[in-house]
């Protein structure tokens, strides 16, 4: 590999392709070899780590279709990884059959403190309802992006407020020669003074300590990965958890932990399968997504007033490009615990997964389904732009994008023991809407909804994560 100027190459090997066009051929197109292939603008990250996510290999001879295809997946995987600005993968041809890659990026700002100002609710709009500051969670965060220039993360966090966390992670991703195996540790610990000891009416109740902490929890785990090829990925996972609460709740919620303890510690063992094929995972708008996961909460070893159960989550997602601007999104997910879970580790609709209109409401349960449809419109097409007067080089480039969102969401909760407190739980709820979606730097996506649910409720939500 080689780093070099090549804007006379490229122009020689234009007109080259240019003359070729003009003679125009018939039967099956020519394989082209690829000769070579060139890196620049990565100062910081590592030639092997650009390198792995390119499926275009020095000695490939392939037709010229394939190649272009190859060199857009190219480009997606390495935007994908989140370390880059921009990137262009452009072929300098040197004869009809003879081609350079030429592989250019824009390497992103990768330290970053990160000020925290978090909602403690499940959405804005839950929020803001009350407006009350005490519920928000504000400290630092400290991230070191693509450590020596290998893909690494590490953070430090320091929290206060509502939750009150302290936490550390580091992550590498690319552990042996191959760049197959990778390996994250972590570990934390956070108190609150109030806690959600259950639902009625698919409304939290909410216990709070005015004197202290009502929950204290430690949390500690390593996570092995394996990614065998570009899409496939593979993780196992050992967690390791302890909490405390104190007797008002297990009063108010006897299933909190288990019966009336007040105290719970745990492992927990997961397996994860990902195939990831989206064309961006910021905001997608045409490829795929599947994941399966498996957890076991409790193990016998180190186990006190442990839950019993085993849990399996299953999403597959799919965008259908209709036409250059028009995008049809569909995704199905699910959740099926095996197993009675304590209230502390259910998990339904209301937190990282709602139908869209029931942004107030909390349904708890055992099992879940939600399926979610998206026809999205771009009105703004995306955008790159260079602000030459910004003084770092990592912030100069600013992208922006507008799409129009049509939405319709079903989602259902099966809960066996609270149901009948819960009018939303066991019956299937339906939200539709429009939404205006703004994507800019950074993978930030800002997303304006106005939604009417099932039970003629309609309002105005705002969002911070792209619709599925």
């Amino acid at each position: 590999m080689f780093r070099v100027s090549l804007s006379l190459l490229a122009t020689c090997s234009l007109l080259v392709w240019n003359g070729a066009a003009a003679q125009g051929t018939t039967g099956p197109a020519p394989a082209v070899k690829v000769y070579g292939i060139t890196l620049s603008g990565n100062t910081t990250t590592k030639d092997r780590i650009i390198l792995r996510e390119l499926v275009i290999k020095e000695g490939d001879s392939l037709p010229s279709a394939a190649l272009y295809e190859r060199m857009e997946r190219s480009r997606q995987n390495l935007m994908n990884t989140g370390l880059f600005n921009t990137v262009t993968v452009m072929p300098l041809y040197l004869d009809q059959r003879s081609v350079m890659v030429e592989v250019t990026v824009n390497e992103r700002w990768y330290i970053w403190p990160a000020i925290i100002f978090d909602l403690a609710d499940p959405n804005f709009n839950t929020w803001w309802l009350t407006k009350d500051f005490d519920r928000v969670n504000y400290g630092l965060y400290l991230y070191k992006y693509n450590m020596r220039g290998r893909n690494e993360t590490a953070y430090i966090k320091a929290q206060f407020g509502y939750t009150k966390q302290f936490a550390f992670r580091y992550k590498v991703p690319n552990l042996d020669a191959r760049q197959r195996w990778g390996v994250s540790v972590g570990g934390s610990f956070d108190e609150q003074a109030e806690v959600t000891a259950g639902t009625a009416d698919n409304v939290r109740i909410l216990l709070r300590d005015r004197d202290g902490s009502n929950r204290e929890r430690w949390k500690a785990d390593v996570e092995a990965t394996l990614r065998r090829t570009h899409d496939i990925r593979h993780s196992w996972r050992l967690s390791f958890t302890q909490a405390d609460v104190r007797d008002t709740v297990t009063r108010t919620a006897i299933d909190y932990f288990d019966g009336p303890s007040t105290h719970t510690r745990y492992l927990t063992l997961g397996y994860s399968f990902v195939r990831d094929r989206r064309d961006s995972r910021a905001f997608t708008r045409a490829g795929q997504y599947q994941e399966v996961k498996l957890d076991r909460y409790g193990l016998g070893l180190l186990d006190r007033s442990a839950p019993d159960i085993t849990t399996a989550y299953a999403t597959t997602k799919h965008w259908f490009q209709l036409k250059p601007k028009w995008t049809l999104g569909l995704s199905a997910r699910g959740k099926y615990t095996f197993g009675t879970p304590p209230y502390y580790v259910q998990e339904g609709l209301g937190y990282g997964h709602f139908v869209r209109g029931y942004e107030y409401y909390v349904i708890d349960g055992e099992h879940f389904a939600l399926g979610k449809a998206n026809l999205i419109f771009q009105l703004v097409k995306p955008r790159t732009y260079r602000m030459e007067g910004v003084p770092l080089e990592a912030f100069r480039t600013l992208y922006i994008a507008i799409y129009l969102n049509l939405y319709s969401d079903l989602g259902r909760v099966w809960d066996s023991r609270y149901a009948s407190m819960n009018p939303l739980s066991d019956h299937w709820i339906n939200g539709n809407g429009l939404g205006l979606d703004l994507v800019t730097s950074y993978d930030q996506v800002l997303r304006a909804e106005y939604s009417i649910n099932a039970l003629g409720e309609h309002g105005f939500f705002l969002h911070f994560t792209q619709p599925f």
